[in-house]
């Protein structure tokens, strides 16, 4: 019906004439704004993967989140975790980039300092990390080194004189403990055998007390849990360095890396603020990329009133002791990682250097 008798229609006399007129014009196409659909995880299971073995602080943040996410999501969907170890984390990210669909059921914990491997340009990274929808993080996890007790490593000076360089377990070349080793001996003069080939944090614990490494880098919440909490009572381990600038209080008193440079070091501290950028976003958790914006944003937001969860605080704060404040939106997340990879050719150079493998 052309649009002028519709204008002018007389209801009561041509009332059905009408309303099929009016209907087929409120049916023709209008721009409708898109909205999150929140019945889309009703009944759905999210796979969760873990870029680390079981045990190892990355797994146990994962796990706590798995028990709390999915509660504060619509729909309330079951979460699934699977630890995808190896490669100090790029297994891990490499799937989640590559294979892992982006419909917002599959998210990981990722390994924080991974995205170092792509800045270098590393053939074995697959991932561009930047691009990853990134979900939040939470905790901050300053690093630092202890070394057995019964070996003469007991302090960066001894170290420095040994006649052998202690043995460092590692899981990979860019494994966080690996990238934070690497500069400390650049910046504190030292010379250090990097051991590599561990599966999991757990794992080099266990190497150290087989005696197949000396010494231990790492952050400093993992004192809290098992088996550090029996050597740090036992003095079974002597710390020597932490990160700082601000000291931990979670470690015996030690010296910072500031405080035991010498001033000819200043270059390698500030590649050190580049470099351990990351322990600023101790837990990253991200989905592929190309997740559906509204799907994203419901991670997001779930992700959020789930740090506010007084069960989930008080877990965090037991585990990883977490004070409840320090996080990063997915979004601050997203452009942290981004202005960190994005360095000039110079920093870059000196970021090879200090990952190039002995």
């Amino acid at each position: 019906m052309p649009y002028r008798k519709i204008r002018d229609c007389d209801l009561p006399r041509r009332g059905l004439m009408c309303f099929v007129a009016g209907v087929t014009l409120w049916s023709l196409p209008f721009p409708v704004l898109a909205q999150p659909d929140k019945s889309f995880f009703d009944g759905k299971a999210i796979r969760f993967l873990v870029a680390s073995g079981p045990g190892a602080t990355t797994d146990i943040s994962a796990r706590l989140v798995a028990r709390y996410l999915g509660k504060h999501m619509p729909g309330n969907p079951g979460i699934v975790v699977q630890n995808m170890s190896g490669g100090g984390g790029l297994v891990a990210a490499n799937y989640l980039f590559n294979v892992a669909k982006p419909d917002g059921l599959t998210i990981a914990a990722i390994s924080r300092a991974n995205y170092i491997e792509q800045m270098v340009g590393r053939p074995e990274v697959k991932a561009d990390f930047r691009k990853f929808s990134w979900i939040g993080s939470f905790n901050k996890a300053p690093m630092m080194v202890a070394c057995r007790s019964d070996t003469e490593y007991k302090s960066i000076a001894a170290i420095r004189a040994a006649k052998t360089p202690p043995r460092f377990g590692q899981s990979g070349t860019g494994s966080i403990s690996y990238v934070f080793a690497s500069l400390i001996e650049r910046a504190l003069d030292l010379k250090i055998k990097n051991v590599t080939g561990f599966q999991s944090g757990r794992d080099t614990d266990l190497g150290m007390e087989r005696g197949e490494i000396d010494c231990r880098a790492t952050s400093d919440v993992t004192v809290i849990r098992a088996l550090w909490n029996r050597w740090v009572t036992e003095n079974y381990v002597t710390f020597v360095v932490q990160q700082g600038p601000e000291k931990s209080a979670l470690l015996p008193p030690v010296a910072t890396v500031a405080e035991l440079a010498r001033p000819e070091a200043k270059p390698y501290l500030i590649l050190m603020n580049v470099m351990l950028a990351y322990t600023e976003f101790d837990r990253p958790f991200a989905a592929p990329p190309g997740v559906p914006k509204e799907r994203l944003v419901i991670l997001r937001e779930s992700f959020e009133r789930m740090l506010k969860d007084a069960g989930f605080a008080a877990e965090a704060k037991k585990l990883l002791d977490w004070n409840g404040t320090t996080y990063l939106s997915g979004e601050d997340l997203r452009r942290k990682i981004d202005a960190t990879v994005r360095q000039p050719p110079d920093v870059i150079q000196r970021v090879k250097e200090i990952l190039a493998e002995s």
